[in-house]
């Protein structure tokens, strides 16, 4: 089923901020696999330390390129730059997915650490502090891995249908 994009134009100008500071602000995610123009739909979502609170709307665009930012003091600015061409409607699936991996990921990194810890005076000292140096890099590792192989192999191509 083809999704309804409505180009951006003056009228309807595109996301407002796509910026976050310390985990707080605007994000793209659930992004779809590219399609043969090079395209793709992403949701701009409100984050709050960096999981996903609240869907906002969901555009056409062409995949990120990283560029370097400034360094200035204590922080280091990174900013990927999207070209935005279009808007279209939310869709639920994608939102449930992108709620899905932003809240079970750390969960599943963080629950078993607390799990262990609880028992932590019936084991070794080396398996605790193995586990809390490798679970939650492994873990991470492996959710972000499976999140790239979805998009790239699994995620729907998505047939677009431009609109006025």
């Amino acid at each position: 089923m083809p999704d309804d994009v409505r180009p951006i134009s003056a009228a309807d100008p595109g996301p407002g901020s796509l910026r976050s500071y310390n985990g707080i602000g605007f994000e793209f995610k659930g992004f779809t696999r590219l399609d043969p123009t090079g395209h793709c739909f992403a949701t701009r979502w409100f984050m709050i330390v960096g999981l996903p609170i609240m869907p906002l709307e969901r555009y056409y665009v062409s995949d990120g390129v990283l560029a370097g930012g400034a360094m200035s003091g204590l922080y280091n600015e990174t900013i990927t730059r999207y070209r935005i061409v279009g808007v279209s409607q939310l869709r639920p699936a994608e939102v449930l997915r992108t709620y899905a991996f932003g809240w079970l990921t750390p969960l599943a990194a963080i629950l078993p650490l607390l799990l262990l810890l609880a028992r932590a005076d019936d084991l070794p000292l080396w398996v605790t502090f193995t586990a809390v140096a490798v679970w939650p890099i492994t873990a991470i590792l492996i959710a972000v891995s499976a999140l790239s192989h979805y998009r790239k192999n699994w995620a729907p191509v998505r047939e677009v249908r431009w609109r006025e």
